[in-house]
C-alpha cells in the first residue's frame, strides 16, 4: 500500500513538471492542445512505475523490506518508434519508516513515440532531466507529503517543428488516499511558473 502511494506521488510530480514545459522561445510555438499532445507521447517513454518504462527498476523495492533499502539504477529502454531513453540514479526506500528518496537522471536519444492522436514526437536530451524526490507516508492515517525538484532540459520535434525547454522547478505535495493538493514554482523555458494542483477521488 505504501509503495503504491509513493509511486503515485512521484508520477504526479513528474507529470506536473512536464505540464509546465510549453516553450514560448522555441522555433515553434505550441498551443495548449499541441503541448498536451507532446506530453501524451512523452508519457509513453518517461513515466515512472509503468511496466517497461525507463525508471521502472528504480521503484521495484520488495514489499517485504522492513528497513531502509538503497537501489542503484541504470537502465536503458527502446522507445516505441525508435531511439532510446535511459534513467540512472539512486532510490532509497525506507518502508518501515514510511519514507522514500529518489535521485534520477533521465536522458533521451532520438526517442520517438506516437501520441494518442497519431502525431510522432522525437525527444533528445538538452542535456537531460534530473529529478530529486523526498516523500513521507503515515501508514496509520494514509497521509503523505512530498517535495521534489526537477532541473534540466529536453529538445523535441514533430511535424509541427522543433524546440527546446529548460526547467528549474520545485513541487510540494500533501495528501491522503483520496485526495492531494500541491504547488509548483520555478521557471520553465525562461517563464516564471506558479501553479497549484489538486485532485479528489
Amino acid at each position: 500500500m505504501m509503495r503504491s502511494t509513493l509511486v503515485r506521488c512521484a508520477s504526479v510530480a513528474l507529470a506536473t513538471f512536464s505540464l509546465a514545459c510549453s516553450d514560448s522561445t522555441a522555433p515553434v510555438n505550441l498551443n495548449q492542445e499541441q503541448v498536451g499532445d507532446m506530453l501524451d507521447a512523452m508519457s509513453a517513454v518517461s513515466s515512472f512505475g509503468s511496466t517497461g518504462a525507463p525508471g521502472t527498476a528504480a521503484l521495484r523495492v520488495g514489499p517485504q523490506a522492513t528497513a531502509n533499502a538503497t537501489l542503484n539504477v541504470s537502465e536503458t529502454a527502446s522507445c516505441p518508434n525508435g531511439g532510446s531513453a535511459s534513467v540512472s540514479g539512486t532510490v532509497s526506500d525506507g518502508t518501515a519508516a514510511g519514507s522514500m528518496t529518489m535521485h534520477v537522471t533521465q536522458s533521451f536519444s532520438g526517442c520517438a513515440a506516437t501520441s494518442e492522436k497519431g502525431r510522432v514526437w522525437t525527444f533528445n536530451g538538452d542535456p537531460n532531466i534530473v529529478t530529486d524526490v523526498s516523500t513521507s507516508y503515515n501508514q496509520t492515517t494514509g497521509a503523505y507529503s512530498m517535495t521534489a525538484t526537477q532541473v534540466g532540459g529536453i529538445r523535441f520535434s514533430s511535424d509541427l517543428g522543433s524546440g527546446s525547454c529548460q526547467v528549474n522547478l520545485t513541487f510540494t505535495l500533501t495528501g491522503n488516499q483520496t485526495s492531494f493538493a500541491g504547488t509548483l514554482s520555478g521557471t520553465a523555458c525562461g517563464v516564471s511558473i506558479q501553479k497549484t494542483v489538486s485532485l479528489t477521488q
